[in-house]
């Protein structure tokens, strides 16, 4: 049985109308303690399924394992009689050291899965057992040997007996859930659950690369509407992340998106995520007419109420409205479904930012980065918690950590490290950054996230006016410079002629003046 180690404990969250409040198990506020949790006796029809090991000789295998892992916890979900956890759950638990009653405690389960995928040349070895957490005691397990990769039939086999032995026999509407499969072709399942494993890893280039897979897999499979659906979100993110090719400005990016997700929809109306995608790109499309991503981004949600990531999306769209109590609402159903989503911790810090609740905000965002972290983006969001708080030497080290982590697309992290250093007093290095930041970066106008940080340096500079000459250069103008601009870092500027005017050009529809 995998080995792991104690993390961050599942949050508790309450919501006021003044101020947001994460609460640990115990009552106290995050960041909570690594200590074991007093939970109730789990449920008998509990189960965590532990992330696979790759026993592979090419470290290329990984997303064989990564993949059988997160589309078994997948096909259990799809039995209602199971209780499963996700795999935001399971993931902060690997390569660590807990025995399986220690594991069971901590992830609150009665049963764990556990497993390794072995590749040699054109077969495939899969090992899988099923335990009791509180014993140790293995209930089945089986090996696999394959000499072609089908992870589609073993992904079935595995849910199935796991299924059976958990909850006894399955009755016929269960077996056809489990035997759905989104494509006939086990290559191009194979190129999906490559695609998956890049686009988790959240830089431009492991995106890019993710596209490609999920275009392989459509050239085998012209009808693998999930393929479709996550070229779109892939576009999505590549715009809300700002990492663009040089040769692929925003208007190609979003056209791309778009094409895909009404593709998508042409084939299933009722995909929750090419809905999803399809409203994050057209609050793009129309940043300053939000009702049609609105509309896109409801039906996500009432198509697939379980769809944790798109919760949290309409708690991102909603924030970028000012909608802070509704954005909240959505985050916090986000984290009902999956309590260890790092990304809807660090959203819940953004909107205690923007309401100036700046010891809330390093709160959630400590929880956040417990959770997550390789999150570089949460990283810069403290660092400004921690300056807006007077912690200076903390802020530099987290922006220290942001640079680091988003080596491979610095401008967010390095924005952050020149607005500490301004902070800081340090005007010289930050000048130097900045600068280079201006000359180097290619399409900054299309930045908006990471080039209204870099304006938050140059405020903190004193550079007024070269703030808002670079405020002014971003687009698209509408919703999500509007809710860049509300960040307190502008409150010099704020009564500006020239940021007033911003803010009217960029202010949604019923947005408070």
């Amino acid at each position: 049985m995998k080995q792991v180690a104690w993390l961050l404990l599942p949050l508790g969250v309450v919501a006021s109308e003044t101020r947001l409040h994460a609460q640990c198990p115990d009552g106290s506020a995050p960041p909570c303690q690594a200590q074991p949790p007093r939970a109730p006796v789990p449920v008998p029809n509990s189960v965590a399924v532990l992330y696979f090991d790759n026993l592979s000789g090419d470290t290329a295998d990984a997303y064989l394992a990564e993949g059988l892992t997160e589309e078994l916890i997948a096909h259990l979900g799809r039995i209602e009689r199971l209780v499963v956890k996700s795999r935001n759950a399971v993931r902060r638990y690997r390569a660590a050291e807990l025995d399986p009653a220690q594991l069971g405690r901590a992830l609150g389960v009665a049963h764990l899965v556990s497993g390794s995928v072995r590749r040699s040349g054109t077969r495939l070895r899969v090992s899988v057992e099923l335990v009791r957490a509180t014993t140790g005691v293995r209930l089945w397990g089986e090996q696999y040997d394959r000499a072609q990769a089908d992870l589609l039939d073993l992904q079935e086999g595995i849910a199935r007996a796991v299924a059976g032995v958990i909850a006894g026999r399955l009755l016929p509407a269960e077996r056809a859930s489990l035997a759905a499969r989104p494509t006939r072709s086990p290559e191009a399942y194979d190129h999906f659950v490559r695609g998956n494993y890049y686009l988790a890893q959240r830089t431009a280039r492991s995106t890019n690369r993710a596209v490609d897979q999920y275009r392989a897999a459509l050239r085998l499979d012209p009808g693998f509407t999930r393929a479709l659906a996550r070229i779109a979100y892939a576009n999505a993110q590549t715009l809300y992340w700002g990492s663009f090719a040089e040769d692929a400005p925003a208007d190609s990016v979003l056209a791309r998106g778009l094409a895909a997700a009404d593709g998508a929809l042409r084939q299933d109306s009722t995909s929750s995520d090419a809905w999803m995608a399809r409203a994050f790109l057209l609050s793009y499309r129309y940043p300053r007419a939000p009702a049609m991503a609105r509309e896109a981004i409801e039906r996500a949600v009432a198509l697939d109420p379980r769809n944790a990531e798109a919760h949290h999306q309409y708690g991102t769209f909603l924030t970028n409205l000012g909608e802070y109590a509704a954005a909240v609402g959505q985050y916090r159903q986000a984290l009902t479904i999956d309590p260890q989503r790092g990304t809807t911790l660090t959203g819940l810090g953004m909107v205690s930012l923007r309401r100036r609740e700046y010891a809330a905000a390093r709160d959630w965002l400590d929880s956040s980065l417990a959770v997550d972290p390789g999150f570089y983006p949460g990283y810069v969001r403290r660092a400004e918690a921690r300056l807006l708080l007077g912690d200076t030497a903390a802020a530099r080290s987290d922006a220290e950590t942001a640079a680091r982590l988003s080596a491979g697309d610095p401008l967010l992290g390095e924005a952050a490290l020149a607005l500490v250093e301004a902070r800081a007093g340090d005007t010289l290095a930050a000048r130097a950054r900045v600068g280079r930041l201006l000359r180097e970066v290619a399409l900054l106008e299309q930045r908006v996230r990471g080039g209204a940080v870099l304006a938050m340096a140059l405020v903190a500079l004193g550079d007024q006016q070269a703030a808002l000459d670079l405020l002014e250069r971003l687009r698209p103008r509408g919703t999500w410079l509007w809710d860049q601009l509300q960040y307190p870092e502008f409150d010099a500027v704020r009564a500006h002629p020239r940021f007033l005017r911003l803010i009217e050009e960029s202010r949604p529809p019923r947005a408070t003046r």
